[in-house]
């Protein structure tokens, strides 16, 4: 499988998420990647970094998508990669929306916004 394909498929599993998985107290791989991709989606709007940055950034992106991969395959046996990426990208496109609203109504100061992009920089400097 190519790594840009297991990228955007488990990219857009973890957006797939309901709000209620996220206030469990445990967090899985599978929510860490969320973070990693809703991060990703409001530095490339809002967000200028550097080339070592970004690249240290995809590094770790890259690690978190192969667990996250494992661990999807684990919780969804009977769906096939397409059935859980047709449906992620619907899911992926909506949490997209739901970002570029909050830019639109608020600018990218907005305090999600900067909280995503500060997480973007601690995801970035992780020593995976």
């Amino acid at each position: 499988m190519k790594i840009l394909h297991v990228h955007a498929l488990f990219s857009l599993y973890a957006l797939a998420l309901s709000p209620s998985a996220f206030a469990e107290q445990r967090i899985d791989i599978v929510q860490i990647m969320g973070q990693f991709v809703q991060a990703s989606y409001a530095a490339s709007r809002c967000a200028k970094p550097d080339q070592d940055t970004l690249s240290h950034f995809l590094y770790n992106f890259q690690i978190v998508s192969v667990r996250a991969t494992e661990e999807l395959k684990k919780r969804s046996p009977d769906q096939t990669e397409q059935q859980i990426f047709n449906v992620l990208k619907q899911r992926k496109n909506s949490v997209e929306r739901a970002i570029d609203d909050v830019i639109r109504t608020n600018s990218c100061s907005d305090t999600r916004i900067q909280d995503l992009l500060k997480r973007f920089e601690i995801q970035a400097n992780l020593k995976l």
